[in-house]
C-alpha cells in the first residue's frame, strides 16, 4: 500500500533513470533533486500542477550532483531564477566539471551544465517549502552526498544514501577504496535520525527505516568481503541506464558499451569473478535482455 504524505509534499517516482524529484510548497516553494535532462518536461507540469508557476520556485537542494539526480537543473535555472544548495563537495565537483568527478564517463551519461549557487555541510538548517531541514552527510555513494531531514515531522530525504532494499552503487574507481567505510557512516548517520518516513532517491516512500538500514548494511557487508560483486554491480547498472537513456541502440552497441566499461572498472584485488571481459560483457547483455523481456 503506497504511504501518504503530507499535502505539503509530493514525490515524483519515475524508476531508474530518474531519481526521486521532492516538491515542497509553501512560503518558499522547493524541490529535492530533478531526476535526468530527459524528464524535462514531466518535471516542468508536475511543479505547475503542484507547486505553481516554475518562476516562483524558490530554491532547488541536492542530494548529490549524478546526472539521474540533476538532470533538469540547467532547465529550471533558464526559466527561473531559483537558488541551487548542495554539499560543499558537490559544489566543487560541479565548478570543476570533469566527467570522472561527475560519473559522466560511464554508461554515455548526459548532463547540461548547471551552477551551485550556495554550499551546505553537515548539521546545516535551511527551510524548504515551509519546513526547516537540517542537512544529514551521507558519503559513500557520492562525495558530498546529503540527505534532508525535517525533524518536527520525521520526514527524511535521503536521495542515494539509502533506499528501501538497498543504497547507490559505491565507485572505488572514482571515489577510492574507502567508499566503504564512508557507506557505512552514511548509514549509520541515517539510522541516528529515527526517521518515521524515509523517501528514497529510487522507488517509493517507505516507513520502516530500521529494516532497511538492516537490509543495507547486510548487502554492504557482502560487497566489502567480495569485491567483485561491486564491479559486475557498477557493469549492470551501468548498461541499463545505457539502455534506459538510449532506446534507440540495440544489443551489439550496448555490448561495446559494457566492454569498454569491463576494461575501465579494471579487476580488483580479490575480484572472484570468473571468464573474460567478453563472457562478463555477453552475460549482462543477455541479463539485460531478460529484463526487458
Amino acid at each position: 500500500m503506497p504511504v501518504a504524505l503530507a499535502p505539503d509534499v509530493d514525490v515524483l517516482v519515475r524508476g531508474w533513470l530518474h531519481g526521486n524529484a521532492v516538491l515542497l510548497r509553501g512560503e518558499r516553494p522547493a524541490i529535492i533533486d530533478t531526476g535526468y535532462h530527459t524528464g524535462a518536461e514531466v518535471l516542468f507540469q508536475r511543479i505547475e500542477c503542484f507547486v505553481g508557476p516554475v518562476e516562483q520556485l524558490h530554491c532547488i537542494a541536492l542530494t548529490h550532483v549524478h546526472s539521474d539526480h540533476c538532470g533538469v537543473v540547467a532547465a529550471l535555472q533558464e526559466a527561473s531564477d531559483v537558488t541551487v544548495f548542495a554539499h560543499a563537495d558537490a559544489a566543487a565537483r560541479v565548478e570543476e566539471w570533469t566527467d570522472a568527478g561527475l560519473w559522466l564517463g560511464s554508461s554515455g551519461q548526459e548532463l547540461p551544465r548547471f551552477t551551485v549557487d550556495h554550499s551546505l555541510v553537515e548539521g546545516d538548517e535551511m527551510q524548504l517549502g515551509d519546513r526547516t531541514f537540517r542537512v544529514i552527510w551521507t558519503p559513500g555513494h557520492a562525495e558530498g552526498g546529503i540527505a534532508f531531514f525535517d525533524e518536527h515531522d520525521g520526514l527524511l530525504i535521503t536521495g542515494d544514501g539509502l533506499w528501501e532494499n538497498g543504497f547507490g552503487l559505491l565507485n572505488p574507481w572514482i571515489e577510492g577504496p574507502q567508499v566503504y567505510e564512508l557507506a557505512e557512516l552514511a548509514l549509520s548517520n541515517i539510522a541516528a535520525t529515527k526517521a518515521r518516513l524515509v523517501i528514497p532517491g529510487h522507488l517509493e516512500p517507505f516507513t520502516d527505516l530500521d529494516a532497511a538500514v538492516g537490509r543495507a548494511r547486510s548487502r554492504l557487508a557482502h560487497l566489502a568481503k567480495h569485491p567483485g560483486s561491486m564491479r559486475r554491480a557498477m557493469l549492470k547498472s551501468g548498461a541499463a541506464f545505457y539502455a534506459l537513456a538510449h532506446p534507440e541502440v540495440g544489443a551489439q552497441q550496448i555490448y561495446r558499451q559494457v566492454l569498454e566499461q569491463c576494461r575501465v572498472h579494471h579487476r580488483l584485488d580479490g575480484d572472484d569473478s570468473s571468464g573474460t571481459d567478453e563472457d562478463l560483457a555477453q552475460g549482462i547483455v543477455g541479463w539485460l535482455a531478460a529484463q526487458a523481456g
